[in-house]
This record gives C-alpha cells, sequence and structure tokens, in this order.
C-alpha cells in the first residue's frame, strides 16, 4: 500500500506540470488604438476620463455569438491605445456624449487602428484665454453651442460646471468643490446656446454673476481649468458631459 502511495505522489508533479503546460495560453498582444474627432471640425473629441468618458465595448465573436462585453475608457483627449487584446473578431462599439455609433465588426490582429467621427450632442468652447483677477478669481468666456442636427438628441441642457482642479485630470471626475462654479436648475435655464458667457472660479453653491465668490490661496500656485456642459440625456444610464479643452493657470501671490 506505502509503494502505491509513494508512486501517486511521484506521478503529482508530472500531472501538475502536464495541466500547468495545457493552461498555459499565450497572452493578448495585439493592438487596438485610434481616436475620436468632432465630425465637424475635425478636432479631438474631449472627454473625461473613465465611466463618464467614452466607453469602448468590445464583444468577441470569435468563439460565441453571446460573449461577455470587455470594456476599456478613452483618454481625455479623444485617445486610445490597447496593447493587450487578443486576436480575433470583435463587435466594437463606442459611446459617449454623441450620437449613438452602431456596432462594427472588426478583426484584431496586430496593430489595428481606427478614428471615429463623431457628433457631439454639444460643442462647448473657450472665447479668449482665463483672466486673473486681482481679487483672487479668475474669470473665463464661454461658449455652447449644438453639436449635431439631428432633432433626437437636441435635449435641453441639464448642468454646466467650470471645473477647477490642482491636476490635469480636471473634470466631472477630479475637481475642487472650493473653486469650481456649478450652474444647474433656474441659473441653467437662463444660458442660451450660441451666446458667450463669462463665468466666475469659485461659486461651488451655484452660478450667481456678481455673487460672492471664494478666492484662490494668497500664495503662488498653478491650476487646471476645463469647462464641460451636458444635456438631460443619458448613455448606459451615465451622465457624460462634452468639454472644452484644459487651460493651465498660475494664481499669482498677492
Amino acid at each position: 500500500m506505502k509503494k502505491i502511495f509513494y508512486a501517486a505522489l511521484c506521478a503529482l508533479p508530472m500531472v501538475l506540470a502536464t495541466s500547468c503546460e495545457n493552461d498555459n495560453y499565450p497572452e493578448p498582444e495585439e493592438t487596438f488604438c485610434g481616436k475620436f474627432v468632432d465630425k465637424l471640425t475635425g478636432e479631438p473629441f474631449q472627454c473625461a476620463m473613465g465611466n463618464t468618458g467614452i466607453r469602448i465595448r468590445m464583444m468577441e465573436y470569435s468563439w460565441s455569438e453571446n460573449p461577455q462585453p470587455y470594456d476599456f475608457n478613452v483618454m481625455q483627449d479623444g485617445t486610445f491605445n490597447n496593447t493587450k487584446i487578443f486576436a480575433g473578431e470583435y463587435g466594437v462599439t463606442p459611446s459617449g456624449a454623441f450620437v449613438p455609433l452602431e456596432e462594427e465588426r472588426i478583426n484584431i490582429k496586430g496593430r489595428v487602428e481606427k478614428t471615429y467621427e463623431v457628433e457631439p450632442l454639444l460643442r462647448v468652447e473657450w472665447v479668449g484665454e482665463p483672466v486673473v483677477n486681482g481679487d483672487g478669481t479668475v474669470d473665463v468666456n464661454v461658449k455652447i453651442t449644438r453639436g449635431t442636427d439631428n432633432p433626437d438628441y437636441q435635449e435641453p441642457l441639464a448642468e454646466a460646471w467650470l471645473f477647477v482642479s490642482e491636476n490635469s485630470y480636471v473634470g466631472d471626475f477630479s475637481f475642487s468643490n472650493i473653486y469650481s462654479t456649478k450652474i444647474a436648475g433656474a441659473a441653467i435655464a437662463d444660458i442660451e446656446l450660441d451666446k458667450v458667457y463669462t463665468v466666475r472660479t469659485g461659486q461651488p453653491g451655484g452660478y450667481n454673476p456678481g455673487g460672492e465668490c471664494t478666492a484662490f490661496p494668497t500664495y503662488e500656485r498653478k491650476y487646471f481649468l476645463r469647462f464641460g456642459a451636458r444635456t438631460t440625456r443619458q448613455f448606459d444610464g451615465t451622465n457624460r458631459y462634452n468639454y472644452t479643452t484644459i487651460k493651465e493657470i498660475v494664481n499669482p501671490a498677492r
């Protein structure tokens, strides 16, 4: 009996080694990269980081017609570069603050690059440069226009923000509650499209032109500004903003 037991122990490493060898599949090494641009202007599509930005959903149909979704997110400037994808045929569907795109079947092998031309729900633009005021606040001029002529995606404005952060990942996912300014409720109803508005930093309680504002510190410091606006439309149950580019300012010592 002991001989049988020892023989079984000796054989166990060989079985484990064989099992590991069979499960040792190659690492994913294909690349799917590209960018999102505004269909009208050709400019990079500005978005948030993470779940409130652009999500790319990939469905691998190589092995099943009902696969588990594989999702990843796009960078703030609308670019993406995923270098860890298994070779195969995928159904690819991007989702963001733009008129939805249909699923597209793409064969991923080697390096596959794709440019998506999209119609943003809103086109949000800076007008001029930020102005640092002597009282430690900052004024910016912004304009919001429709990004699409499709009437099905022209809902009313729901909210807008002048986001302020101490890091460049500024947006609805990373901002200062003290120095950012929120425009919502009755204030957002007064915002007209295609007009230029001046917004001042430091109104976290809500947009109130000429109202009390929180000043930046009296010592010199770098800040990042970004203006975002959204309509009442949600995608995947998530509020998604359209954005300007990011502006960098230095609050001078006073």
